[in-house]
């Protein structure tokens, strides 16, 4: 302000300088003058315009001073609202930390509520668990129990309650997953279901049974040269005599399929017969025969003898070629569905021709009398002259099963079972389960020699040949076997039978 004074008081002292020097000289004239009056109006517009200028540069001045304070004062609240919302977040955070924490707590405290829940629960289960165990050992004992006492009511005669003890033996047992195998249990199943019928066939000792697979026909030969020929019907075993000549002592036969049957003597002779006509071929290139193997689907036969064996084409009923053997022969069987020869070093000779035969050492010591093998199994299984039987698995182990006190005669299998029969006249099975071999069950016991068994073709029955001549039909089929025992249950128990036999603190169950 003071500058903008000054200046305007030197224009105001100029101005009057040059009036005064003007007036002084009192020369110049009206353009000069005019010229002087025209530079005061522009020295006057120019000292206007200048303040006019300071003015508004005071008033921008001003505008700014005021946006810079807006602007602090704006940059401040910003500062503020930043803190207040960071405390928000703050808080917020806390907030959910807390949340956080409350839901662990919660879900500890569930997953405590549910861990409680389950170990009651287990608890329970397994004490109901053990209960049920207990239950059913008690059934399954029970099952056993009914089974002895109704063999034996049923040995006095008693037959209509010792049916119906065999069935309510078979029903708890069944039902509670007893081994419906038990001998005490299976004996009384079979003697109430009339699952065996024996037939006085022979008059010589039967020394071989064959049933056809082609259409189930069971043959039987025998030492006094008796060729039978056995039909299941209904049930029932029927016999037709074919051949009777005692000067044949009959150790195997076959039937092929176009309807012949070969019935080999020891004596050195093949008898065939298709029931109108027999013939008889004198076996001269084989040394003490014993044995017949089927070859390419019975198209030809391999006759065994202890010394040679011989090659028969069943069409043309010739012998068309022989071999003498490095060996002596004492029993055959049969493997890969080849022959499996056995002789009397502990070696046995697979047969892949009449000319291509491989040795191998028998898995176990002493005299072989009946092999069989399963490949599905993996199972092999040697019988032995002393009663023993080895089972070797697929692995190679090799297990001693015990039971028989004489010869073994035939070892056949069936899924998961092994079959055998021997002089002692037991017939047994071995329910084998894995590397686990049971002891063995009884389904016959004969006053007789056993010596060759048989199946069915549909495995419901086993045939038996006995040494005196009996050949018989024994029913193994427990659905079967069940059904006959509900045939021949014909009421109920009374409440008082109930109670005497089966036991006042067992649920009465009507056996109809």
């Amino acid at each position: 302000m003071k500058s903008e004074r000054l200046i305007i008081g030197c224009l105001v002292v100029l101005l009057l300088a040059l009036g005064a020097w003007l007036i002084s000289t009192r020369h110049g004239d009206n353009d000069r003058i005019h010229e002087l009056e025209a530079q005061v109006t522009a020295l006057k517009r120019q000292g206007l315009n200048s303040e006019l200028d300071r003015s508004v540069s005071e008033q921008m001045e001003i505008i700014a001073h005021g946006q810079q304070a807006l602007s602090e004062e704006r940059s401040q609240e910003a500062i503020r609202q930043s803190a207040i919302a960071k405390a928000a977040t703050i808080r917020s955070e806390a907030e959910r930390q807390k949340a956080l924490k409350a839901q662990a707590e919660a879900e500890t405290s569930a997953a405590e509520a549910l861990a409680s829940y389950q170990m009651a629960e287990r608890q329970r289960l397994n004490a109901e668990h053990a209960r049920m165990v207990t239950d059913t050992l008690n059934y399954i004992s029970l099952g056993r129990t009914l089974g002895s006492l109704s063999y034996s009511i049923y040995q006095t005669g008693n037959t209509e309650l010792g049916n119906m003890l065999a069935y309510a033996s078979y029903l708890y047992t069944h039902d509670y997953g007893g081994n419906l195998y038990s001998p005490t249990v299976f004996q009384a199943l079979t003697q109430s279901a009339g699952a065996r019928l024996s037939r006085n066939s022979h008059n010589g000792n039967i020394t071989r049974l064959y049933l056809s697979p082609h259409d189930g026909r069971l043959f039987s030969v025998s030492t006094f040269g008796e060729l039978f020929f056995h039909q299941l019907k209904g049930g029932k075993l029927q016999t037709t005599s074919l051949l009777n000549d005692k000067r044949f002592w009959f150790c195997d036969v076959f039937a092929s399929p176009m309807g012949k049957v070969y019935a080999l003597s020891c004596t050195g002779h093949l008898v065939i017969t298709d029931g109108r006509q027999t013939h008889v071929v004198n076996l001269e290139t084989v040394s003490k025969p014993f044995g017949l193997q089927a070859l390419n689907d019975g198209k030809r036969l391999l006759i065994v003898g202890e010394e040679s064996v011989a090659l028969f084409d069943v069409a043309t009923d010739k012998v068309i070629a022989s071999r003498r053997l490095n060996f002596r022969a004492t029993s055959i069987g049969r493997r890969d569905n080849k022959p499996l020869l056995f002789d009397n070093r502990g070696n046995m000779h697979l047969v892949n021709s009449l000319d291509n035969m491989t040795t191998e050492k028998v898995p176990a010591s002493g005299k072989v009398t009946a092999y069989a093998s399963s490949k599905k199994e993996h199972l092999a299984a040697y019988g032995m002259a002393d009663g023993t039987i080895w089972l070797v698995d697929g692995r190679g182990k090799t297990y001693k099963l015990v039971e028989h006190l004489s010869r073994v005669t035939r070892l056949e299998f069936n899924g998961q079972r092994l079959y055998s029969s021997s002089y002692d006249g037991k017939l047994l099975f071995w329910p084998i389960d894995g590397n686990t071999y049971f002891k063995a069950v009884t389904l016959y016991q004969s006053d007789n020699w056993l010596t060759d068994f048989t199946f069915s073709n549909d495995k419901d029955y086993i045939l038996t040949g006995e040494y005196n001549g009996v050949v018989t039909q024994y029913l193994i089929s427990l659905p079967k076997i069940a059904q006959r025992l509900r045939q021949n249950v014909k009421r109920n128990f009374t409440q008082e039978e109930w109670d005497y036999y089966v036991g006042k603190g067992i649920p009465y169950r009507e056996m109809e």
